[in-house]
């Protein structure tokens, strides 16, 4: 893996490296004290609830079957921005040779790692490991969203469309679906690259969220730049807003002056296989 100048991702790195060798006292070294994890165990409701500060790690670690599941990721690449890091990579399932995509988000202060996730396909994981969990999710519980933070650099508009790839291979999508959503994900997110941060320094950010609302997806695009009102009139997202109407259900852009700084992207799919079944008569 390589490890992004200027970021704390090292210290990822090595937290990754202790809790797959089962090095519980060097994840300790590693971690904060107010330390919030939610492992995919309870991502796909295997476990109820996350683990909160040292003792939940402890807990956490002394859980052979949950901690095997995170122990199995394993890391391919890493991406940083600020205080998050995404590592991508896959997760191993016991007994075979079958490898599920996954990316691991984490937050850090001041070089500790305070909060980890785990997001694969969530279905996947439960029909292999429910049976040996107490209280398994029911099917068609709800969905952990998508949080992403990435750089405002051209390479994360394909690592955001990766990541909500991933994240989306349970919602039994059409093919027309999932290309239209990846398609606005791609052009609302290459608009904050080219144009949030003129003349910035490389630290800046973009944020992707993605979440089952009322039925609904939706697919939130962010950032703190300079915001409509001090662009252009050719930016780029005045031209691609045509694009947006046509492949999203609804959009609403909000700038200035409901926000201080920035603008946010909301775009709304309506996904047939959340939509309810019409009446039988």
């Amino acid at each position: 893996m390589a490890t992004p100048n200027g970021s704390n991702a090292e210290r990822v790195e090595q937290l990754l490296r202790a809790i797959g060798a089962g090095d519980d006292d060097a994840v300790l070294d590693l971690v904060d004290p107010a330390i919030e994890l939610i492992p995919l165990v309870v991502r796909a409701g295997l476990v109820s609830e996350p683990y909160h500060g040292i003792e939940g790690l402890l807990a956490y670690l002394s859980d052979e079957e949950a901690a095997a599941v995170e122990r199995d990721f394993s890391a391919k690449r890493l991406r940083a921005v600020a205080d998050t890091v995404v590592v991508f990579g896959h997760v191993i399932h016991d007994g075979d040779a079958t490898e599920t995509p996954a990316f691991w988000v984490w937050r850090l202060r001041n070089g500790l790692a305070t909060h980890g996730a785990v997001v694969s396909d969530e279905t996947a994981l439960r029909a292999r490991h429910g049976r040996r969990f107490v209280g398994a999710a029911p099917e068609g519980a709800a969905r952990a969203p998508l949080w992403l933070a990435l750089p405002a650099v051209p390479e994360s508009v394909g690592e955001a469309r990766h990541a909500l790839r991933v994240w989306s291979e349970t919602l039994m999508l059409t093919g027309q679906e999932r290309d239209g959503i990846l398609l606005a994900l791609s052009e609302s997110t290459t608009d904050v690259v080219r144009h949030a941060y003129p003349g910035g320094s490389g630290d800046e950010a973009v944020r992707i969220r993605a979440e089952i609302d009322d039925g609904r997806l939706l697919v939130t695009v962010d950032d703190d730049g300079v915001g409509l009102a001090a662009l252009p009139t050719d930016r780029g997202l005045g031209m691609g807003l045509p694009l947006l109407g046509k492949v999203a259900e609804t959009v609403a852009i909000i700038s200035a002056p409901e926000r201080a700084r920035g603008t946010e992207v909301q775009m709304w799919f309506r996904l047939a296989a959340q939509s309810p079944p019409p009446p039988p008569w």
